[in-house]
């Protein structure tokens, strides 16, 4: 066996098949005032290489990837936290992502994202759009708010969550329909619009008669993100819970711990 053939990293033995796993937009052609993820399960392994299915409609093109992709890929190991860069190389029908692995790969102490139970006024939109679709949307709603604030038809409705700076969880009817992926509006009552952000069903469970939702934010401005972590750390105080705005939740950040991980080895 070559030297080379020794020195070849194999990553993949970190990601089992099944597990969930997290991409997170870390190309160096981003939007780097918006947060932009999403999710989905290891249906393949090998070596440096990963591939991931995205379970709802993406709108990218299976024959290949017109553009680089870079993201972070992140998944729990052994009750904490691993990640490392990921180029997408093709897109192959059934939504699976086929990613090169990169980089150094780096461990970091998972820390639950503070969150507080709290009542405020939103909407929610779910549809079965593909996520192109939804991001669409969201790039139009976001400069339709800046520039002429909340639009007239938007009816925000007092309604009870449990709430963090990386998604939400509400109640809804058992008979109204579920989508993989839904667009909120949450007035935060400061002043300033509605935080607009896409999000993807993590989970959903029948409870006293209610279907209770957890959804995860996927495309959403840090500004947001940053009113919205602002925003529960104020409801923690209120609520006498212990508070810190110190922690690193590294899912909720595009970028590595090492600028070398963005480096081909």
């Amino acid at each position: 066996m070559t030297q080379a053939q020794h020195s070849q990293p194999d990553f993949s033995r970190y990601f089992p098949l099944r597990q969930r796993a997290y991409l997170i937009n870390i190309s160096e052609v981003r939007d780097r005032d918006q947060y932009e993820s999403l999710s989905g399960i290891i249906v393949e392994r090998s070596g440096n290489t990963v591939a991931l299915q995205i379970p709802y409609a993406i709108d990218m093109d299976p024959s290949g990837v017109a553009e680089k992709i870079t993201y972070k890929l992140t998944t729990e190991s052994l009750g904490g936290g691993l990640q490392i860069a990921a180029d997408l190389e093709r897109v192959t029908d059934g939504n699976v992502f086929h990613l090169h692995l990169r980089g150094t790969m780096e461990f970091y102490q998972r820390r639950q994202t503070p969150r507080a139970d709290t009542t405020l006024r939103l909407f929610q939109i779910r549809q079965g759009h593909s996520l192109a679709v939804y991001r669409r949307e969201f790039k139009r709603i976001s400069a339709y708010l800046k520039s002429q604030g909340v639009p007239p038809n938007l009816r925000l409705v007092e309604t009870m969550v449990n709430l963090s700076a990386g998604g939400v969880g509400l109640s809804i009817e058992l008979s109204e329909s579920l989508s993989p992926l839904a667009m909120f509006f949450l007035d935060l009552d400061d002043g300033q619009p509605p935080v607009c952000a896409v999000s993807e069903l993590v989970w959903n469970r029948s409870e006293g008669g209610m279907r209770v939702c957890g959804y995860r934010f996927v495309q959403i401005s840090k500004i947001d993100q940053e009113r919205l972590g602002r925003h529960v750390l104020a409801l923690q105080k209120e609520q006498g819970a212990s508070a810190s705005a110190g922690k690193v939740n590294w899912e909720l950040l595009d970028r590595m711990n090492s600028e070398d991980a963005l480096k081909n080895p």
